[in-house]
């Protein structure tokens, strides 16, 4: 039978932090959700929270070392679910670790939950670099630790109207894409991050994977009648954003600056590193083979996912 565990989770009401917290709870852990204020957009989940025995514990000076060992003080496992800026990564998550230690946490999970920047090479993102910083610094406290990688989100990933005006490709269109839908890389990690055996290894889902051009060819299968745009952008535009953009906020939604946002479209559609299976990545579908989740073949066939902001 698996072990309890006590989890501290930061982003506990955000985009990943979210399902991944109600899988937590589902799993039967002792979760404690650590957050700077209950508002009015935060109130309603972590009632629920609550209601399902999650204990909230209040972070006002989150860039504060000893506030947030005492905040992680009885928990096995930080989790970091929060948005990777570039101030959470290079300033914030230092301070998170520093406290971990502190608390005697056993396992630090920094944000990824994303491509596998353990294979990546300095150069290939400035966003990466700065995780692969703060790797360094998790090796050398000693600390126990387990990198995420789900590949990538269908909302991002696979081609859609929700956060793009026409069908929009990239790059390579032959690269496999490894994505998965939100709500089952939450109950997954779940799983990965609350199980020994990931313990000091990186974890990659692997469950669904297509290239582009399989993408496209299922949206006009799905959609001949639907009047779309398509827009594509070259490997070699990519290549000259990635070094040439500057740091404005310019895509329909989303917090990276348009030089971070360059630097993952070269490493998913141009580098083709979004998935890596290193000696020490254990596949996801090796970890839990009868792990069930929604296909991109089934969310492109789904009017509510591809036509919702439509």
């Amino acid at each position: 039978m698996k072990k309890t565990k006590d989890i501290a989770i930061l982003g506990a009401t955000g985009q990943v932090g979210t399902p991944l917290t109600r899988s937590l709870l589902r799993e039967g852990h002792r979760v404690r959700a650590l957050v700077r204020s209950r508002s009015e957009r935060n109130e309603k989940l972590l009632a629920e929270y609550e209601e399902a025995g999650a204990e909230i514990r209040l972070c006002p000076e989150m860039d504060d070392v000893s506030a947030m060992a005492r905040a992680m003080e009885g928990s096995e496992t930080l989790i970091a679910s929060v948005s990777a800026t570039e101030d959470v990564i290079t300033r914030l998550e230092p301070i998170w670790l520093q406290a971990a230690v502190a608390a005697g946490v056993q396992r630090f999970v920094p944000n990824e939950f994303g491509a596998h920047t353990q294979n990546l090479s300095y150069g290939d993102g400035v966003l990466f670099d700065h995780k692969k910083r703060l790797h360094e610094k998790i090796f050398e406290s000693g600390i126990g630790w387990t990198f995420f990688y789900n590949g990538g989100i269908f909302d991002y990933l696979l081609p859609n109207l929700r956060f793009f005006e026409e069908v929009t490709t990239f790059g390579d269109l032959d690269l496999p894409i490894y994505t998965h839908q939100i709500e089952d890389i939450g109950r997954f990690a779940a799983l990965a991050l609350t199980d020994d055996r990931t313990l000091n290894r990186c974890v990659q889902m692997d469950f669904n994977h297509l290239t582009q051009r399989e993408m496209l060819d299922l949206v006009g299968k799905f959609w001949p009648e639907e009047p779309l745009i398509y827009k594509h952008y070259s490997s070699p535009y990519i290549i000259k954003m990635k070094s040439e953009a500057g740091d404005e906020v310019s895509a329909k939604k989303g917090a990276e600056t348009d030089q971070e946002r360059w630097g993952i479209n070269y490493v998913i559609y141009v580098a083709g590193k979004l998935a890596a299976f290193t000696d020490e990545t254990l596949r996801g579908s090796e970890l839990y083979p009868d792990f069930q989740c929604l296909s991109p073949v089934d969310a492109l066939r789904d009017p509510a996912f591809f036509l919702e902001a439509k």
